[in-house]
């Protein structure tokens, strides 16, 4: 099965290749009924998974699925932290380079890419929100070069309104009280391009 006829679904429905969508929910459980069923799909499809998982999730991940086939777990610390500070071009490398091993030597015909972002909410900050805001940017326009999905996950219990609304812009695509909504407030990256801090390039 190729990208074009690629069957890729959250809570029943379907997503396209190069998606990246922003998923809002409300605690752990809410995040698992969407979470666990989209990474054991990609599994049972033969997907390469990457999943970048809250803290202290690794080691128990594989045990909730049936099937752990290509699952690549990771936790902050082994990613986008660095000294418990968000490392944004580390995280972007990381990201591309395991796309490239994966998926761009076509030893897998389709990848799927989560990240648990409640790392971020006890440091939440203005220049982290900035700093999040500007890898979204860059990760909608990466994500398009190579034959997956990309999904944020964002608890509404962890987070407010100074990195929502910013967010919902963000992402073409957003996950809100169980729907798929195409963003008409989407924000593309040519048109925010010349901002300083949102412009990023693979080494």
């Amino acid at each position: 099965m190729d990208r074009t006829d690629r069957q890729v679904t959250l809570g029943g429905v379907a997503l396209a290749p190069g998606d990246h969508l922003c998923v809002f929910h409300r605690g752990r459980a809410d995040r698992d009924r969407l979470l666990i069923p989209f990474l054991a799909e990609g599994m049972g499809a033969g997907d390469a998974v990457l999943y970048l998982a809250a803290e202290g999730e690794r080691e128990n991940i594989r045990e909730r699925l049936a099937h752990a086939g290509d699952l690549v777990p990771t936790e902050p610390g082994s990613g986008h932290l660095r000294d418990g500070e968000f490392a944004p071009d580390a995280l972007f490398t990381m990201l591309d380079g395991w796309s490239r091993r994966k998926l761009g030597t076509g030893g897998r015909p389709f990848g799927r890419i989560v990240g648990d972002m409640s790392w971020a909410a006890p440091r939440l900050n203005p220049a982290l929100i900035d700093a999040l805001l500007a890898e979204e940017v860059a990760v909608t326009a990466w994500g398009e070069d190579f034959p997956q999905v990309v999904l944020c996950f964002y608890d509404l219990d962890l987070f407010g309104g100074d990195l929502i609304i910013p967010m919902i812009k963000l992402h073409p695509k957003v996950w809100m009280a169980g729907t798929l909504v195409e963003n008409l407030y989407y924000v593309s990256s040519t048109e925010i391009g010349h901002r300083p801090g949102f412009e990023r390039r693979i080494p």
